[in-house]
């Protein structure tokens, strides 16, 4: 799937209370609205992923397109979709998906 990635996080480290090593990794993407008559724009949406994924595109300045592949987890009795895999594939995201809307 071909998305905009908007941000990234990651954070690792020992958790000072149980003293167990956590991973933590974030996607943020803004993904087209998909509808009928009179639907524009795009909407924020957050991914879990390694990471170990997002350090191969660490180098990358947000916004731009990739390529990314999804799998379903369980976590916690839910499922989620976590990112697998990230291509970036143009530098820089379509203008029409970034900035913002402030009316002066």
């Amino acid at each position: 799937m071909k998305i905009n990635v908007i941000g990234f996080e990651s954070s690792e480290g020992v958790s000072k209370k149980t003293g167990q090593p956590y991973a933590i990794g974030k996607l943020y993407a803004a993904l087209p609205l998909a509808g009928g008559k009179g639907v524009k724009g795009y909407m924020g949406s957050e991914y879990r992923c390694e990471p170990s994924v997002l350090k191969k595109i660490d180098h990358n300045q947000p916004p731009f397109m990739a390529e990314v592949e999804f799998q379903d987890v369980m976590r916690y009795g839910e499922r989620q979709q976590e990112i697998v895999s990230i291509v970036p594939t143009e530098a820089k995201a379509p203008p029409s998906a970034t900035g913002t809307a402030v009316r002066a």
